[in-house]
């Protein structure tokens, strides 16, 4: 795998609104075969949000490391930072709006965005959702309302933005059977801080008293939200930075090895090995 540089979003290709941007995918994917300044065929990070929706025929879509295969009326959320490619075989029919945690902030109410939290969560699972009604609603709306000039535009394109992420989280709830409880809120808070301090400590046990749970306790949520336990959770976010940093930067492994918190090279190599039977030079190179 080639190194990658994060992509940013490009606010100057939209008037009157800043953040967003809706994309016909045909078009978009006719513009990446001329020359650019990466391969969106290959995998890079992404500084800003995505929601693919795809209106006719079948692809395969590439999301931190694993392939998906979408089809007709398939909608798939990738967030910030995520990882993601373009298959070069896969003939891409539908739309891809780009939004920024800036937009969101500004034109979605928090508490909309507290609702839809577990859609930006692909820690439980990076899942599709079949939504073909909601994608022709929305799609005809933004449309109408993206030809408008008007100041209040950017305020209207986040109402319609809420409403359809609320309708998705209705469907994802039905086909997760996700519960929204103590667990979820006690699950969120032991994420944040793996993702904050996991190159200081990969101890379940820490988290738990840093939390005030008892580590049984923390090991009964995770297996709840993410059918895992709590120290097979922070290996495998551990794993996927190691990938991302492989992937996305020019660092030795030595160097990321450090990066990840790891005392020793070796301990990382055998770290890395362990999870995924590949060492990280094979990782890189494959």
């Amino acid at each position: 795998m080639r190194n990658i540089p994060e992509i940013k979003f490009n606010n100057r290709r939209v008037e009157h609104i800043n953040g967003f941007e809706l994309k016909v995918l045909e078009e978009f994917i006719s513009n990446l075969k001329k020359p650019t300044d990466h391969d969106p065929f290959q995998a890079h990070r992404l500084s800003f949000n995505i929601i693919l929706i795809i209106t006719d025929g079948m692809v395969r879509h590439s999301v931190d490391f694993e392939t998906h295969d979408l089809q007709e009326g398939d909608v798939m959320v990738i967030s910030k930072g995520q990882i993601h490619a373009f298959d070069v075989h896969s003939r891409y029919k539908g739309y891809m709006m780009l939004f920024t945690e800036e937009f969101m902030q500004k034109y979605i109410a928090s508490s909309t965005i507290a609702q839809i939290n577990h859609l930006y969560n692909y820690f439980l699972g990076q899942k599709k959702i079949n939504n073909p009604d909601h994608n022709q609603t929305l799609i005809r709306s933004l449309k109408k309302e993206l030809q408008r000039n008007s100041s209040t535009l950017p305020n209207v394109i986040g109402a319609l933005l809420s409403i359809y992420l609320l309708k998705m989280n209705d469907e994802n709830d039905r086909s997760s059977n996700f519960i929204v409880n103590k667990y979820l809120d006690c699950f969120n808070h032991f994420k944040l801080l793996v993702e904050k301090n996991f190159s200081k400590s990969r101890d379940a046990k820490t988290y738990a008293a840093e939390m005030s749970v008892s580590y049984k306790f923390l090991n009964q949520v995770c297996k709840e939200i993410v059918k895992t336990t709590a120290k097979a959770f922070i290996d495998s976010y551990v794993i996927l930075e190691a990938k991302r940093i492989l992937v996305t930067t020019s660092l030795s492994v030595k160097e990321t090895a450090y990066a990840l918190g790891f005392d020793e090279p070796t301990n990382f190599l055998k770290y890395f090995k362990k999870h995924t039977s590949c060492t990280p030079a094979g990782f890189r190179k494959l």
